[in-house]
């Protein structure tokens, strides 16, 4: 019901719980529903053989993939400080050239000052189930050639007969040889790829391997999860660009990338994939879950750095702590219903920034700065990044231009200039819609 002439956004958003299926709705509907088959995920990595504990000049083989096939490696530990070892491949080919040493160590030394403490307070402590206590990086060109710049493997860390892979019962990161032709090369590029790639053990272990949860978890949770380590550390400078992903329309296809998104295809089931729509929904997951960090209280940042929990950090102790996956562990952490926390997630996506209303529920908080790194925490759905892509929000289409199909689980942002009166838009019923009305003009 609109009580005055203006123009309006209607945030329209689908509760149905199916995959892949897309409804009909308002004047441009198609004749049939339609459905899209999800693509098979992508191959896990290797993991190397066991080892025993290390001292500097130790070697041993690693198995690792090399982008075509799994190739044996020897590699030799180089440094041993109080968290990490540092193994440098001696097998590959270094088509980059020669490892800048000094960047190596200050990467070391920021990831066990800044990354390593952070992410064991806000998520829990790395494994050791090597009992060495530290975690080995392991630099190698075959992670290049991979087209890689880190990955993990969980067979490392969880001795699982459905695992796979052989896993060498250690923490792990694999580390693509940094080129300094590449921006993410930098120190605080390649600390922002290994917290990303950290907390996906962490997960692992609290998630899978101590509070047994059955089976794997959808990719784009975890993926999700880690997009948030590379903020809640204070390094979210390339992540920018995946949560940019679910909002701009900076392409040639001039998508709307929030018309990819489907809370359903983030949560629901452990294989779901889909190549076209990865980069939308990778950035759509750290959204919700950025969201849900700050709904349940998110954590204040002290002048020297140090952080105070104000609900947000037990949140994601429940979260890794309990067995629920996906939606379960939505509604088990926050105690709400997984359409409610929907609608409201996507209403705050096209309501932040935009000054339609200051109901926290509905907006993600502003921006604060770490003062250690000098990053900026959270979002920002109307920032430029880097000084060439300028954020406008999502994208509200004029309802009589919109393409008629909302994707179960989704939303559509819809513009209608209305005369005071009621709103008809008429929608396939199986969509299960629900719809917020905010006046922009």
């Amino acid at each position: 019901q609109v009580g005055n002439a203006g123009s309006y956004v209607v945030i329209l958003v689908s509760t149905a719980e199916q995959q892949g299926t897309l409804y009909g709705y308002g004047p441009n509907a198609p004749k049939s529903r339609r459905t899209e088959s999800p693509d098979p995920l992508p191959p896990p990595r290797p993991g190397p053989d066991p080892s025993p504990k290390i001292n500097v000049g130790d070697t041993r083989s690693f198995v690792v993939d090399n982008g075509s096939r799994l190739v044996t490696i020897q590699a030799a530990a180089t440094a041993v400080t109080s968290h990490f070892v540092l193994w440098e491949d001696l097998t590959t080919p270094n088509e980059i050239g020669s490892v800048d040493r000094a960047l190596v160590d200050q990467v070391l030394a920021d990831l066990a000052s800044v990354v390593v403490p952070r992410e064991e307070q806000l998520f829990g402590a790395v494994s050791d189930v090597d009992a060495d206590g530290r975690i080995g990086v392991v630099l190698s060109y075959t992670v290049n050639q991979y087209g890689a710049r880190a990955y993990v493997n969980w067979c490392d860390i969880i001795d699982d007969a459905g695992c796979g892979l052989a896993g060498n019962g250690g923490e792990f990161v694999y580390l693509a040889i940094p080129d300094p032709a590449d921006h993410a090369s930098s120190v605080n590029g390649i600390v922002e790829t290994v917290a990303h790639e950290l907390s996906h053990l962490i997960y692992a272990y609290h998630k899978l391997a101590l509070a047994g949860a059955a089976g794997g978890e959808n990719i784009y949770v975890t993926e999700g999860m880690s997009a948030l380590a590379q903020d809640l550390t204070g390094y979210n400078n390339g992540n920018q660009y995946v949560w940019a992903a679910a909002i701009a329309t900076y392409d040639q296809t001039q998508q709307q990338s929030t018309q990819q998104l489907s809370i359903n295809d983030l949560l629901r089931g452990t294989s779901y994939y889909s190549r076209e729509r990865d980069g939308a929904l990778r950035g759509g997951s750290y959204l919700l879950l950025r969201y849900l960090f700050e709904q349940q209280g998110g954590m204040a940042i002290s002048a020297r750095g140090v952080y105070s929990d104000l609900g947000g950090i037990d949140w994601l102790h429940r979260w890794h702590d309990s067995p629920d996956q996906g939606v379960a562990a939505v509604e088990r952490t926050t105690g709400r219903d997984i359409r409610d926390v929907a609608l409201d997630w996507y209403t705050a996506i096209v309501v932040s920034g935009r000054g339609l209303n200051d109901d926290p529920a509905f907006n993600f908080r502003a921006r604060t700065m770490d003062p250690i790194t000098g990053y900026y925490f959270g979002v920002d759905t109307f920032a430029t990044i880097h000084g060439w892509l300028h954020l406008q929000g999502p994208p509200i289409v004029d309802y009589d231009l919109c393409d008629g199909e909302i994707r179960a689980g989704g939303v559509e942002y819809l513009r209608l200039v209305t005369d005071p009166g009621e709103i008809w838009i008429p929608v396939d019923p199986q969509a299960l819609p629900r719809a917020r009305l905010f006046r922009i003009e």
